[in-house]
């Protein structure tokens, strides 16, 4: 039998190149192991490829930098807007500015934790096949601050309840001004409805609010206040204290709506005459108070309405023509004369009442419809040295129709 050719002293050829095989084997798998924990070993304290917080790119980065990364991201996160929808109206304010906090230490935390419960082979075949790590942000929020910034809401979007009104601009033009609906921002159930979102991260684009809200009341019939219908002006000094007195009783008639039927009364209004306001005051002389009346009187005749009541004055007035004055006068037992006319309209009339210069102004405002296409003048003609008697004419769509006794006035004194 023929012996096997030894090399050395013990190993054969065969056994030699089986043993080069092993080592070139061994040294192969320890140079990948090597190569691979050389790789790895640096995402030990990095963060690894394609790795998101949120929607930002944060691969790379050491876990010494990621403290003041996600600072950086907090803040344009925080100052992101959102929209709170409250009472039909927008409110765009930060995430900041409702308290939302960013607990950046926990994000950290996880990023880390996850990364050194890897073995490096794991680490290397997660840089091998790059896939997507997302980490989310850890949100908190004080409740305490979320009700404060409600409470402050609650003073921006807050709305006092205000009912139809007339208003009156500087042509002294009449306008009904609808009704504003209140509202009031209900703090404990938006503090709900924020907190929910809130803890289940629903930040989306708005997040809709409640409160209570207040109807406010409109009056189909002022509406319908549309027209300057009549007007009546009178000269008076406005500079001696009598004019104190006229401009006192304009104020207090001012605004005055008298209804469909209503009997307009001047003492309901402006007297008695020795209220607030009111100047030199006799025991039932209004001291001016009349020139008022009177201007009321003609306004009224000129709006074609029903006189109630009128009384003349002893001396005939120098402010108006010849039996188209009217007297009022308060007692100190409470008796008064007073002026009186009824709205024989289908609407409602406005009083404006004001004074410009030396003018006292009354202006009657109503439907467009009131008089029914009806104009009306006045004419005084004098009947002996203190008689007049007054004539309204009536004129149709601009055509003169009828001239009818108003009054007849003796005064006695001159």
């Amino acid at each position: 039998m023929k012996e096997k050719k030894k090399i050395g002293y013990w190993l054969t050829k065969r056994e030699v190149i089986i043993l080069l095989l092993l080592v070139f084997l061994i040294v192969v798998v320890f140079g990948l192991f090597l190569y691979r924990y050389v790789v790895a070993r640096p995402y030990y304290s990095k963060v690894l490829p394609n790795t998101y917080l949120g929607e930002y790119l944060i691969s790379d980065v050491s876990f010494d930098s990621l403290d003041t990364i996600i600072d950086k991201y907090s803040d344009e996160i925080l100052n992101e807007n959102v929209t709170l929808l409250c009472n039909n109206h927008e409110y765009s304010y930060s995430y900041q500015d409702l308290g939302l906090m960013i607990d950046k230490n926990i994000i950290i935390q996880q990023i880390v934790q996850y990364q050194k419960s890897l073995g490096f082979l794991e680490l290397y075949d997660d840089l091998i096949d790059q896939e997507k790590n997302d980490f989310q942000y850890s949100f908190s929020y004080d409740e305490n601050k979320l009700r404060k910034f409600l409470v402050f809401l609650k003073k921006q979007v807050d709305v006092e309840k205000k009912d139809g009104y007339f208003s009156v601009d500087d042509n002294r033009n009449l306008h009904y001004i609808d009704g504003m609906d209140g509202f009031s921002l209900d703090v404990d159930a938006s503090l709900r409805i924020l907190s929910q979102a809130l803890e289940s991260r629903n930040f989306s684009s708005s997040i809709s609010l409640v409160g209570n809200t207040y109807k406010a009341s409109n009056d189909d019939k002022y509406r319908s206040v549309d027209t300057k219908v009549s007007s009546f002006k009178t000269d008076f000094n406005p500079y001696i204290s009598r004019a104190t007195n006229l401009k006192v009783a304009l104020n207090y008639i001012d605004g005055a709506i008298i209804m469909p039927g209503e009997v307009f009364s001047f003492y309901k209004y402006a007297g008695p005459y020795n209220k607030k306001g009111y100047v030199f005051y006799y025991e039932y002389v209004g001291n001016g108070v009349c020139q008022i009346a009177t201007t009321f009187y003609n306004a009224a005749l000129l709006g074609g309405l029903e006189i109630v009541k009128r009384y003349p004055h002893a001396a005939k007035s120098p402010y108006v023509a010849g039996g188209l004055d009217a007297t009022v006068a308060s007692y100190s037992s409470g008796w008064n004369v007073d002026f009186q006319f009824k709205n024989t309209y289908s609407y409602p009339i406005y009083i404006s009442a004001y004074a410009v210069g030396g003018e006292a102004h009354i202006d009657f405002w109503s439907n467009k419809d009131a008089m029914r296409g009806k104009t009306y003048s006045t004419e005084s003609v004098q009947i002996g040295k203190r008689g007049y008697t007054t004539y309204l004419h009536t004129y149709q769509d601009g055509v003169w129709v009828s001239r009818e006794k108003i009054a007849t006035t003796w005064y006695s004194e001159d």
